[in-house]
């Protein structure tokens, strides 16, 4: 954020088919509203969007990010009054109609007329607060307000552009800034890397909630993106499931400008996160996707595709050894361009089985044309915190290729959330995944910086 990107940006964006909410560069700050200031700024939008127009990615212009809610609902106005006066507020309402009802969507209007202007978000309408029923939100009530993150599942907006939550860096990244003698999350270096008033107490309060102490502060680390990655699945697929009302989901945020931890999905040297490895799976064309309801598991398939497609839905209810307790299959067509529930399954009828908690269900949708899988996804039938899992016994290979490694791993039981480290900031193709009981997984990763097998 905080710059109009460079040209290769955006014509990547029109190949691979990505929208962009492009921001004029105003946030969280009331703007002087001179002849002088508005002069400047009318250059400087002319100047960009006569450089962006005419790329396809170019989604909207949004005037600026959360000023109208922090002016109305943040307390700015009553705390301009009262410390300076009510004739300031005036002068400042004024400079914000100016610029962003005004300057901005004529530039537009003149420049670029056949794309949207969006005055501020979070916002219902011109000047109008954010609203649940119209237009844009922000959601902050995870995190900031310690609500649960099954809140994604009900607090459903138009559009959600931004949500999210924080998590630490890998290993690899904190040991660049601290020092081992400094590896706790409240020691000065760890705080002074958190820029959040709330930061590093709300992660470790959110993963008590859901996980197991961590053993060391590594095991701490890993664990805290395992959450992230937690929350902003049940996030994305919720507003997917959900699409009929809901047709944004945009988390904050993918990168970080400094080495911390953040609400980032990648850290400051491009080291991909959980949640990076989470999004990417939450965000396929085609996904299963389960909604956790008080009596039932309901099982979405949620198609970004523009073609009905003859598919077998196959579930099963398996322990941590592998062993298959029940299965169910359904031959259906999943519908093009939408989301809907094709199966349900009792809770009660689950944990009727002995050591139910101890299950999951593994939910594959196969090609009826070629049997191949197109989605998977699991549920647990208890939280992470109450599983007992054992001993996966993982073991691995890996074969040099010409310009990559592959890494062939298998696991005798379930092997919960792999996580696969070359020493280095290089992102395999994936990681932090489940691997299920007698099963395979092969990965990538690119020889980038090692000569050969040997140092790798």
């Amino acid at each position: 954020g905080g710059v109009y990107e460079s040209d290769e940006f955006y014509q990547l964006c029109d190949e691979k088919g990505l929208l962009v909410w492009q921001d004029f560069m105003f946030a969280c700050a009331m703007y002087p509203g001179d002849d002088a200031f508005l002069e400047n700024v009318k250059q400087e939008a002319i100047q960009n969007v006569k450089r962006l127009r005419n790329h396809s990615s170019i989604a909207l212009w949004c005037g600026n990010n959360e000023i109208i809610q922090a002016w109305e609902n943040w307390g700015w106005k009553p705390d301009v009054a009262e410390k300076q006066s009510e004739e300031v507020v005036d002068i400042l309402s004024k400079a914000y109609d100016d610029l962003f009802h005004t300057l901005l969507p004529e530039v537009i209007a003149t420049y670029d007329p056949s794309r949207a202007y969006w005055p501020s978000s979070p916002g219902s309408d011109f000047g109008k607060d954010e609203s649940m029923d119209k237009g844009d939100a922000h959601y902050w009530m995870v995190w900031w307000g310690k609500e649960p993150f099954e809140n994604y599942n009900t607090e459903i907006p138009r559009f959600m552009s931004e949500y999210g939550f924080q998590s630490f860096p890998a290993l690899s990244t904190v040991e660049k800034y601290a020092l081992p003698e400094e590896y706790d999350i409240y020691s000065e270096v760890m705080k002074s890397h958190q820029r959040s008033s709330i930061g590093n107490e709300t992660i470790e309060e959110y993963m008590l909630r859901d996980y197991r102490k961590p053993k060391d502060f590594e095991s701490f680390l890993y664990v805290s993106q395992l959450l992230q990655a937690h929350g902003i699945t049940i996030g994305i697929e919720a507003h997917r499931r959900n699409r009929d009302r809901c047709m944004g989901s945009l988390y904050w945020q993918i990168n970080d400008c400094w080495p911390v931890a953040s609400w980032s999905s990648i850290d400051y040297y491009g080291t991909w996160k959980a949640s990076q490895y989470a999004a990417k799976q939450s965000f396929q064309n085609l996904l299963i996707s389960t909604e956790n309801n008080n009596d039932n598991i309901n099982f979405y398939i949620i198609s970004d595709t523009l073609q009905d497609l003859p598919s077998d839905l196959n579930v099963h209810l398996m322990d941590f050894h592998g062993n298959v307790v029940e299965r169910w299959e359904k031959q259906l067509v999943v519908k093009a361009n939408c989301s809907k529930q094709y199966f349900t399954i009792s809770k009660d009828k689950l944990l009727d089985h002995p050591d139910g908690q101890n299950m999951l269900l593994q939910a594959q949708l196969t090609s009826q044309e070629d049997g191949k899988v197109i989605s998977e996804n699991l549920f647990y039938l208890a939280p992470y915190k109450d599983l007992d899992l054992p001993k996966p016994q993982i073991s691995y290979e890996v074969k040099e290729r010409q310009d990559h490694f592959q890494v062939f791993i298998q696991t005798q039981n379930l092997a919960k959330n792999v996580f696969v480290s070359a020493g280095s900031s290089l992102n395999f193709s994936d990681n932090y995944f489940d691997l299920l009981p007698n099963t395979s997984k092969t990965i990538t990763v690119k020889k980038d910086g090692f000569a050969d097998l040997e140092s790798f």
